[in-house]
């Protein structure tokens, strides 16, 4: 077996722990979270939730927020996220526009919208609430079809 093979790559890792996969799913929902947060809401001791989010940690899918004093809060590693996703997108996306059919498939909707101090979490939130009722809701017909929706809010800094 040749070296590449042998060697799991990231994502294979964390997808190969349900409890690491649903601890980057509280994170990708709330922006963050602790050790004792994730116990509270994946019905997990706090040893273990801290254990994995050191193994995600040293994954490079993770880091300590800086400056948080003794409480210790997680978030997603920015570059390797982008990448990640990117990848995923860019790979999809070429291969949808090689089959679509119809100008009537898709919709691409941007807005610059001024945001005040901790209204980029809230809209993060918000936004997070709406994705979740369709993913958690039963199908509405026996024709759905994934879909893949796209979300990129950051702030702009002028030049």
């Amino acid at each position: 077996m040749d070296a590449e093979r042998s060697t799991p790559n990231r994502r294979d890792v964390v997808r190969a722990h349900p409890l690491r996969e649903a601890l980057l799913s509280l994170i990708d929902r709330d922006g963050t979270t602790t050790s004792t947060i994730a116990a509270g809401e994946l019905g997990e001791s706090t040893g273990s939730c801290s254990f994995h989010l050191r193994r995600l940690e040293a994954l490079g899918v993770i880091e300590a927020v800086p400056g948080a004093g003794r409480v210790k809060p997680w978030r997603r590693v920015r570059a390797e996220q982008a990448s990640l996703n990117r990848e995923l997108e860019d790979t999809a996306y070429a291969s949808w526009l090689a089959a679509k059919t119809s100008d009537d498939e898709d919709f691409a909707f941007s807005a610059v919208v001024p945001l005040a101090e901790g209204e980029l979490a809230e809209l993060r939130a918000r936004l997070h609430r709406v994705l979740h009722d369709f993913i958690g809701s039963e199908p509405r017909s026996d024709t759905t079809t994934p879909t893949a929706v796209i979300i990129r809010a950051f702030p702009l800094h002028e030049d």
